[in-house]
């Protein structure tokens, strides 16, 4: 149950996101800030599964927040904050993505799809060169390793996988956060392990809570501009 009547006393880190959600509906700024920072990483994650480029992702992740926050109101809390978050930013990244898509010929098209299959089928091998007992005994070559095995998945894959598997998102949750059925979840999800072989996938798991970090500058720059934009449109109070 959201407490409402939470002490205005209370350190706002020990808070709930519900109990923030109402803070920042009467245009408490910190509470604004602090769900940006609680959740920035979740929709970086997100977004950076679509987008090929991380600085699209993060444009994805500032816009997901503006158009939350000025939507505030039809958060009902039948989803997590997270969830609700990370389903916008999944939109917004997919919006940026149609907007860049080339146009190309019915040729183009068709070269595409054949060179798809070969394109995955060569995946495996990529990975077994990459993957060697030398670079498993370094932890930073590692974690290199595995972005670059999660970057190489076909987007429908990648999504599942970085939902699932390295935000730990729930099947229903990751259903609800890209708009498809929790058996489809569950087939995409199983299908993204086959392509990352079963012993890499088994390792990317245990550290997947390293890979793509999203702290810093990049966090410090979504949390400006988002708390910038709140404060012109005047939907937070003048400290």
């Amino acid at each position: 149950m959201t407490n409402s009547a939470a002490d205005p006393r209370e350190p706002l880190t020990d808070l709930s996101d519900a109990d923030l959600v109402e803070r920042a509906r009467r245009g408490d700024g910190p509470a604004f800030e602090l769900i940006v920072r609680r959740h920035n990483q979740a929709l970086f994650r997100a977004a950076r599964a679509v987008l090929d480029d991380e600085d699209q992702a993060q444009e994805a992740v500032q816009e997901a927040y503006l158009n939350a926050f000025t939507h505030l109101d039809s958060y009902q809390g039948r989803a997590s904050l997270k969830t609700w978050l990370i389903r916008i930013a999944v939109n917004q990244a997919i919006s940026i993505k149609r907007r860049q898509r080339p146009v190309v010929s019915l040729d183009e098209k068709i070269a595409v799809l054949q060179s798809k299959q070969s394109e995955e089928d060569g995946m495996a091998s990529f990975i077994a060169d990459q993957h060697t007992p030398e670079t498993a005994a370094d932890h930073q070559e590692m974690q290199h390793l595995l972005e670059l095995a999660i970057r190489r998945l076909p987007e429908i894959y990648r999504s599942v996988f970085m939902l699932r598997a390295v935000e730990g998102l729930s099947v229903a949750d990751s259903a609800f956060c890209l708009d498809i059925n929790e058996a489809l979840v569950k087939k995409r999800l199983s299908r993204a392990r086959d392509l990352l072989r079963q012993d890499l996938a088994q390792r990317m798991e245990a550290q997947a809570s390293d890979a793509f970090e999203f702290a810093g500058k990049r966090c410090d720059a979504v949390t400006a501009h988002v708390m910038a934009e709140l404060a012109r449109q005047g939907m937070t109070q003048p400290v």
